[in-house]
């Protein structure tokens, strides 16, 4: 339809004139009722209000704009103007938008989805509370949980000492078997020795300050059972004395002096204790702060890898600590007659030694890690660093070391 519009214009201005034209300075163009409207009150009259560019109000918004404009694909071509220099519409003769919002080209088309969606919109609630629950354990790298002296291991080698008499009518032959104490080796115990590998579960809440920067606070308990290795050795020399006295058969009188033979056997583990020490139980509170950096890695979008340092203080409760020990003594007979060291355990033994009250102990810990994003509400993370915990008192009143850890844990979050 358009093309034929433009047909019949252009022929028409091959045999017409534009009897209006330009009337002249600051004057507007005006469309004649000459030649198109054959009366002045014709309803297909150009110089109506809608298309009278002389009409009140017309002239300033035509100022400046291309005379070729037309606003109807109906409308004739202006006179003067070539059909590709008319813009319909706001379209120029090549097709493409020029609008009056400024925009151009392809980013027109965006600014007209833009203006369709346009209104208002909800605010993105960036999440500032999520959830945390945590497990792992705790290496000790540093501290004595028990010193030898704290032991308070005691042996009696005349309590275990043998004797064994064999008798004839002339002769009573007594070997008495014996140990003299050279020494009794109790290594300090660390508290890793006792303990090893404590698990522990935390959970907690972080506050996200901003991206950066966050606060956090856990409850937790840990769990280790007790070690029970052997912890004392008793080093001594082993005696053996053969007394030979000879008997009158009639009477069974001893006859003459004894004859005393001595044998040795020098350093020679005589006994060990094993010490079975209770469980540790641990309840933890924890207050402390993270500082994020940028990101190490990314993947589709949220998808990313963000390394982290934190710093956090608590308290601690911990239950006493105590053992029970098993002593191990060597049968002295068979270490001299055949060269063995057999051991039996003594009934007798199972002394509780009490090392440490109850008590609630200070900590403070340094760590880093990475912190892996696995959805926009959900990140996975691993930190390990320093820890260190106050030091206890033994039972005896002796001040202990302070226990080092190095902590490894698995974090998981969810943003509320």
């Amino acid at each position: 339809m358009r093309l034929v519009a433009l047909s019949i214009s252009a022929a028409l201005m091959t045999g017409c004139s534009w009897p209006g034209g330009i009337s002249g300075p600051g004057n507007a163009y005006q469309y004649s009722q000459g030649g198109y409207a054959q009366k002045s009150h014709s309803k297909h009259r150009y110089a109506g209000k809608a298309y009278n560019l002389g009409a009140s109000g017309h002239v300033g918004a035509m100022s400046g704009q291309n005379p070729c404009t037309i606003f109807s694909p109906i409308q004739p071509i202006p006179a003067g103007c070539h059909p590709t220099q008319v813009n319909l519409n706001g379209q120029n003769g090549s097709g493409q938008p020029t609008m009056a919002t400024g925009g151009f080209g392809s980013h027109v088309q965006s600014a007209h989805r833009v203006g369709d969606y346009a209104g208002p919109k909800g605010r993105v609630r960036k999440p500032k509370l999520r959830g945390t629950m945590s497990f792992g354990t705790e290496q000790s790298v540093a501290g004595t949980l028990v010193a030898p002296d704290a032991a308070g291991y005691l042996y009696d080698p005349t309590a275990f000492a043998e004797s064994v008499t064999v008798g004839t009518p002339d002769l009573l032959t007594t070997t008495d078997y014996s140990a003299i104490v050279e020494g009794i080796s109790s290594p300090s115990l660390s508290f890793n020795d006792i303990h090893q590998s404590p698990l522990s579960i935390k959970a907690g809440a972080e506050y996200i300050v901003n991206p950066r920067f966050t606060l956090f606070a856990n409850g937790g308990y840990t769990h280790a059972t007790g070690a029970n290795d052997a912890s004392a050795t008793v080093v001594a020399r082993l005696t053996k004395t053969v007394t030979e006295q000879a008997l009158d058969p009639l009477t069974g009188a001893a006859v003459g002096a004894p004859i005393v033979n001595t044998e040795f056997i020098p350093n020679k583990e005589v006994a060990n204790f094993v010490a079975d020490f209770s469980e540790h139980r641990q309840f933890d509170l924890e207050v402390g702060a993270r500082r994020y950096f940028d990101p190490i890695y990314k993947e589709q979008g949220y998808r990313t890898i963000t390394p982290f340092i934190g710093a956090a203080v608590g308290l601690s409760h911990v239950n006493e600590i105590n053992f029970k020990t098993k002593q191990n003594q060597l049968f002295l007979e068979d270490a001299f007659t055949n060269g063995t060291s057999n051991y039996y355990e003594v009934p007798t033994a199972g002394a509780v030694t009490k090392l440490y009250e109850s008590d609630v102990l200070v900590n403070g810990a340094l760590t880093a890690g990475l912190e892996w994003q696995l959805s926009p509400s959900t990140a996975l993370a691993f930190e390990s660093g320093l820890k260190a915990y106050q030091k206890r008192k033994f039972v005896s009143g002796d001040s202990g070391d302070m226990n080092v850890v190095v902590p490894l844990t698995l974090r998981g979050s969810y943003n509320f």
